[in-house]
C-alpha cells in the first residue's frame, strides 16, 4: 500500500489504531459486566438500597427502615411513618451520613424533629454498620434529646433481594 504522498502507509500507525480501538472495545465491554452485575460500586461504596435495624443505647427499643445512598451523595430514609432527606460522602473509615426527618401530630401538625449524624463501614459487600447520634429537636428548636444509636444494614437489590 502507498499513501497519498508516496511513501508507504505507516505500519506503526496502523498497529496503535488498532490497539487502541481493541482496549477501547474491552474497556467497554468489562464496564459493562461491571454495571450490570453492580459488583463494581457495591464493593466500593455504600451507594445502594439497605434494610436497617437502628438501636437505642438507652433502651431495648429497636426500630427498622430503609435507607438509599445515592451516587450523588443524596440519602432517604423511611421507617413507613417518615421520610427522612440528607447527604452522605466517604471518608477515610468508611463513610459518613446526616439525615433529617420530622414527626408530626396526629393531627398533621409538626411536633419535633430528628437530625441523624452516623459514621459507618462496609463490612461485607451487603453489609454495613454505624455508630452516631440522633437529636431530638421541638418546634421552638430546643433540644429535647441526644440519644446514641447503633444501625446495622444489609443491601437488598436484584442481585440480593
Amino acid at each position: 500500500m502507498v499513501d497519498k504522498g508516496g511513501k508507504g502507509a505507516g505500519l506503526g500507525r496502523r498497529v496503535a489504531l488498532v490497539a487502541a480501538a481493541g482496549a477501547l472495545a474491552l474497556g467497554s465491554v468489562a464496564g459493562l459486566a461491571g454495571s450490570a452485575s453492580g459488583d463494581t460500586q457495591r464493593l466500593r461504596t455504600p451507594v445502594g438500597t439497605w434494610a436497617v435495624d437502628i438501636k437505642f443505647a438507652s433502651s431495648p427499643k429497636t426500630e427498622r427502615a430503609l435507607f438509599a445512598l445515592r451516587p450523588d451523595g443524596s440519602f432517604t430514609m423511611t421507617d413507613g411513618k417518615r421520610t427522612g432527606l440528607g447527604t452522605w460522602q466517604l471518608t477515610s473509615g468508611g463513610f459518613k451520613y446526616a439525615f433529617r426527618h420530622y414527626n408530626l401530630t396526629a393531627e398533621g401538625a409538626f411536633d419535633w424533629e430528628l437530625r441523624g449524624v452516623q459514621d459507618g463501614q462496609l463490612t461485607s459487600a451487603d453489609a454495613f454498620t454505624s455508630t452516631g447520634t440522633g437529636t431530638s429537636v421541638d418546634a421552638e428548636g430546643n433540644v429535647q434529646g441526644v440519644f446514641q444509636t447503633q444501625v446495622t444494614a444489609k443491601r437488598y437489590s436484584i442481585q440480593s433481594p
